[in-house]
């Protein structure tokens, strides 16, 4: 596993880290990248935020090229085992997962339901990842947990 650094310090940090999987190939979490971006901008006081790649095939080339065309601006970690993804049990991406400073899963799941078991693009009426993220922001319990990963699945 590789991790690289690669955007903005922080001068406070943030008491809760995300992790976002994706794999670079995968359509629906190519589509789900804008929103991911935004998301960070917007939380970036509240969280950190790391995208996991669970390519197979992951090199740093490639993927530092996938940060590039979507203008990622947070530390990537390759994941060519899945290491991550069997140690979290994602099974399919894109995937989020927020945790506190001691690493206890607060959120895991989508990143909102845009995207729908009938396989088709809508406008979100759920912002999951939004909603857990604000919780915390406002000094809340995350109040929905764990939602149903809906994208390409990863063979563990």
């Amino acid at each position: 596993m590789i991790t690289v650094a690669i955007g903005l310090l922080f001068s406070s940090a943030p008491k809760f880290e995300t992790l976002i999987f994706v794999t670079s190939d995968c359509p629906i979490a190519r589509r789900f990248t804008p929103e991911i971006k935004r998301i960070m901008g917007d939380y970036r006081g509240v969280s950190t935020f790391m995208v996991v790649y669970e390519d197979e095939n992951a090199s740093l080339p490639k993927m530092k090229a996938h940060h590039r065309e979507f203008g990622l601006e947070c530390p990537l970690i390759l994941d060519p085992s899945r290491r991550l993804a069997k140690q979290y049990e994602v099974k399919g991406v894109p995937c989020a997962l927020v945790r506190n400073g001691q690493g206890k899963a607060l959120y895991f799941g989508r990143i909102d339901d845009s995207y729908g078991s009938d396989f088709k693009w809508r406008p979100a009426k759920h912002q999951d990842l939004r909603n857990a993220l604000t919780d915390l922001q406002n000094g809340k319990s995350v109040r929905v947990k764990s939602t149903k990963v809906i994208g390409c699945a990863l063979n563990n």
